[in-house]
């Protein structure tokens, strides 16, 4: 797999296919490991994370947006910033969360499609519509050591779509790759400075 396209023999043997989206076109994944007794509160901090409270990947999306900033009329009300808040939620267990999203990403807009539960999401795209997943997962690896691995998926149904989403895939990949890590970095080091926290309340205490 080379920045992120996926053949279809890379699919065919591919591990972990997510069940909402079992054909993509287009890969992403990033990962890291994070110290903590309570690993339950992994992804709770990451479904509760603002992205715009991070000053980095606030400027990212706000370039991102910009387009659409410029076309609006200024009677018009302000742009949503757009966030998980914008995505339906699919799966939520205690070691997976999971995400949809319908539209024409590379559009300024993003060309977002309304998705009220999870069978609109799994329908069929009409022709120049893409479908995303983004899918958290957590794993434990030793005592008090967890995987939280992030990755993002997108199937297009059609060439034209394809063709659209490659140029746009190819323009948005790093700092998307660069939000993901930094959303990555926020729940570890929320995580770890709490577990810090503690210790040093207990030494404290002995």
């Amino acid at each position: 797999m080379v920045l992120g396209f996926v053949t279809k023999s890379a699919l065919a043997g591919w591990q972990n296919v997510p069940p909402y989206l079992p054909h993509f076109q287009f890969y992403e994944r990033h990962r890291t490991v994070i110290s903590t007794t309570c690993p339950e509160k992994i992804l709770p901090i990451i479904a509760a994370y603002d992205i715009q409270q991070d000053v980095i990947i606030k400027t990212l999306m706000s370039i991102r947006q910009l387009p659409q900033k410029l076309r609006r009329h200024k009677s018009e009300s302000a742009s949503v910033p757009f966030g998980l808040h914008s995505f339906t939620l699919l799966e939520n267990s205690p070691t997976e969360l999971c995400y949809g999203l319908r539209g024409q990403f590379w559009r300024t807009d993003f060309g977002l499609e309304d998705i009220p539960d999870i069978s609109a999401y799994c329908a069929a795209l009409r022709p120049g519509s893409a479908k995303l997943l983004l899918r958290y997962q957590v794993q434990q690896l030793a005592p008090d050591e967890y995987a939280l691995c992030t990755e993002t998926f997108i199937h297009c149904p059609d060439r034209a779509a394809r063709l659209k989403m490659t140029g746009y895939w190819l323009a948005i990949r790093a700092g998307s790759g660069w939000i993901r890590q930094r959303t990555l970095k926020a729940v570890k080091l929320a995580l770890e400075k709490t577990a810090n926290s503690v210790k040093a309340d207990n030494n404290s205490l002995d």
